[in-house]
């Protein structure tokens, strides 16, 4: 009996690790005025580059995790102040603006899908 208890405890044991190997995938997708997108190697940090001052982007990963989004106008010149960021998605009370031009927002697990929109205040 006591040997299938430690059993069933191992057995358990490995089937909650299984799931914590997954390596970190962040997928970006381009809605509106986006003209490219550009995740780093850590897959954790986003540049996005958006020509008229509002963009919709979509944002989901494997894993949760937290991303930190810059915003471009182009390859020179990023956003001045940014007026706003809206989140369609369960995860969008998480967003916090970290300067003129980035913010961070945490993405839940499975591939869940985050609607974002992002408006400069002098576009």
């Amino acid at each position: 009996m006591k040997q299938f208890f430690l059993g069933c405890v191992v057995a358990a044991s490995l089937l909650m690790l299984s799931g914590c190997g997954d390596e970190l995938q962040l997928t970006a997708a381009q809605v509106k005025n986006v003209d490219k997108m550009s995740v780093a190697s850590d897959q954790t940090t986003l540049d996005v580059y958006c020509p008229t001052g509002i963009c919709t982007f979509d944002l989901s990963s494997n894993v949760e995790t937290n991303v930190v989004v810059t915003m471009h106008y182009n390859d020179e010149k990023t956003f001045s102040k940014i007026e706003g960021v809206s989140v369609t998605g369960r995860m969008g009370a998480t967003v916090k603006v970290l300067g003129e031009n980035s913010f961070s927002m945490d993405l839940a697990a499975d591939n869940d899908v985050s609607k974002i929109q992002v408006v400069d205040f002098y576009r």
